[in-house]
């Protein structure tokens, strides 16, 4: 049992370790989706959707810090009824989710895996039962490293996590997972889907002895029982044998007075795409950084656009819209800035990073 214990705890914490890192490098997107599941849609909490952000930070922070809790062995009692309290709540939301069709992506590991419900709740399940191990085999639980060194990787380890976190919401994350991180082709994420595989089934009868049977397509011509007048079709069914995958770019589309001009965007030599997923939000400071950088570009006769949910909000800046979803996918900011060049994403700031005229002429 001793040995069976420390393996599950190795596992276990890292399991919790990778998962919380990788959300706590873009806390904003795990708010995304909480915000999701407390949406009206889902639990209809609504007065939990302004919490989102807090409440993300502490469960991304919490999870690393309960995975390196377990592997120094420290507060063994506390860190392993913890994190059976947050696995049996991650099951819960997970198995909602695969049953109810609610949130396709419950976002475990952020946008860097993305998980399907039942896979998602599945893997929950197999999580319980470790950390049922662990409870059982608590007494074998042994702290390892002298006291000042385990401290000393705790401190570390918050330390870290709060400035990643802080990374990810006062700037950009340090690594973006997403279709639209830098370096992408949005022309080609935008045609790498695949079409679903689909056979089509034929019932047919025979007009002598009224026997049925079924056949493929394939089947029905290889046979050559079309040829036989004596077999007719009396009904026809779809069977899909694949899925269709869905292109990585699939939601990116940018409409202007009726226009998509999508395409203008990514073939263009180069084009600067701003973001704001809430117009409504912006504070009076933000529509002036706006402002004064959109005067200067078109100074200069700079191709930009600017993408909200609201363009009403932005005038006398003309705007397009987008889907807020698709508005978020592409910038984390309040407002973000992505520039392409031949659809290619080249580079992307955050409204607190915007840059100059003269660097974007560089670019």
């Amino acid at each position: 049992m001793k040995y069976v214990t420390n393996f599950f705890r190795v596992i276990v914490g890292i399991i919790f370790i990778i998962s919380g890192i990788v959300k706590t490098i873009d806390p904003i997107g795990f708010s995304y989706k909480l915000e999701e599941y407390f949406g009206e849609g889902v639990f209809n909490i609504s007065f939990l959707e302004n919490l989102a952000l807090p409440l993300s930070i502490f469960f991304v922070i919490a999870e690393v810090m309960l995975g390196v809790l377990l592997l120094l062995g420290i507060c063994k009692k506390f860190t392993v009824y913890a994190l059976l309290s947050l696995i049996i709540f991650f099951s819960f939301l997970t198995f909602y989710s695969a049953y109810f069709n609610k949130v396709t992506d419950c976002g475990c590991f952020g946008d860097a895996l993305k998980l399907k419900p039942w896979f998602s709740f599945y893997k929950d399940i197999i999580l319980l039962l470790f950390i049922i191990i662990l409870v059982l085999g608590l007494k074998y639980i042994k702290p390892v490293f002298p006291s000042k060194i385990r401290i000393t990787l705790v401190i570390i380890s918050f330390v870290f996590c709060c400035w990643i976190a802080y990374m990810g919401i006062a700037h950009l994350p340090l690594i973006d997972f997403r279709p639209y991180a830098i370096g992408k082709d949005l022309k080609k994420e935008m045609n790498d889907g695949i079409p679903p595989e689909i056979s089509i089934i034929y019932t047919m009868e025979n007009s002598k002895d009224k026997k049925q049977k079924k056949v493929s397509s394939e089947e029905y011509m290889n046979s050559g029982i079309w040829e036989d007048t004596l077999w007719h079709i009396i009904k026809t069914d779809q069977k899909i044998i694949k899925e269709a995958v869905l292109p990585s770019v699939h939601d990116f589309y940018i409409e202007c007075d009726g226009f998509d001009r999508a395409k203008e965007v990514v073939n263009s030599d180069k084009f600067l795409v701003f973001t704001i997923p809430y117009a409504h939000k912006l504070s009076i400071i933000e529509k002036a950084k706006l402002r004064k950088i959109t005067n200067e570009l078109m100074q200069k006769n700079i191709n930009f656009v600017v993408a909200t949910n609201d363009p009403k909000i932005m005038i006398p800046i003309k705007s397009c819209i987008t889907d807020p979803t698709t508005l978020k996918t592409i910038n984390r900011s309040v407002i973000g800035l992505m520039i392409l060049k031949k659809g290619i994403v080249v580079a992307k700031y955050h409204v607190n990073d915007l840059p100059t005229i003269k660097q974007i002429e560089k670019l």
